[in-house]
């Protein structure tokens, strides 16, 4: 008990020391110092800012391209770029040939699909295989 009594005392004194000190440093800045630190807080707020605008733009510039690079790697030759699919308004189901239709030849609507002759149409319709 006795030290939770000093530990209460210890923080009451911290507190009155500190706003004391505030006041006292309030009372004898010379304005001045005072005008110039806060210029120098809005300068480094301001040059902050831009450097953050400028740090977003530059990174979404670089994205984009990385983006397009990337894309352009993984699409075999003659293939649609995705943008190009999605704005056009198709869905994958179009392009596979519709949800009633088998989806390769391998693929009969009276057997069970056979994996590998899914595997080989995929390979052969997108030109690349991870």
């Amino acid at each position: 008990m006795r030290r939770l009594f000093w530990v209460g005392v210890g923080v009451v004194v911290t507190v009155v020391v500190v706003q004391r000190g505030r006041k006292i440093v309030a009372q004898y800045a010379p304005e001045a110092v005072v005008d110039r630190a806060e210029r120098a807080a809005q300068d480094a707020g301001r040059r902050a800012e831009t450097f953050v605008a400028t740090f977003r733009r530059e990174f979404t510039q670089a994205r984009t391209a990385r983006e397009a690079e990337l894309t352009a790697a993984l699409l075999a030759e003659g293939q649609p770029d995705p943008d190009d699919v999605r704005a056009s308004g198709l869905r994958p189901a179009d392009l596979r040939g519709g949800p009633g239709r088998a989806r390769h030849a391998a693929t009969a609507p009276d057997r069970h699909p056979d994996p590998e002759a899914e595997i080989a149409a995929d390979e052969a319709d997108l030109g690349y295989s991870f």
